[in-house]
């Protein structure tokens, strides 16, 4: 593994975190309401936003190694689109030491 996989899988680590505090602000908000995310790209200086439902949000938490990210930020050389829809992509880290760091910072676990 290089240090660019390793700088990418802690920014996601980093998004995601935070992301989980923006969803525990809305815990309220019903399971088919929008919920304004971060995208969980690897990219540090990424500020896009997007619109994803609890439930959708729920999907993609169960999994650690799974991230929301809007299309264009897809890293296709070290992780896999495993789900998508028309406001953005989930992916996965791929095995090795990015999964297990993402795993290791999953604020869940």
């Amino acid at each position: 593994m290089d240090g660019r996989e390793e700088r990418v899988a802690r920014n996601e680590a980093t998004s995601r975190e935070i992301n989980e505090r923006i969803q525990e602000a809305q815990d309220e908000a019903a399971p088919d309401e929008h919920l304004r995310v971060l995208c969980e790209c690897g990219n540090q200086s990424c500020e896009r936003v997007i619109a994803i439902t609890k439930s959708e949000y729920e999907r993609v938490r169960s999994d650690p190694r799974h991230f929301a990210v809007i299309r264009e930020h897809v890293i296709a050389d070290i992780e896999d689109v495993v789900d998508k829809n028309d406001r953005f992509v989930v992916v996965a880290k791929r095995d090795g030491t990015p999964a297990d760091i993402v795993v290791e910072e999953d604020p869940r676990s």
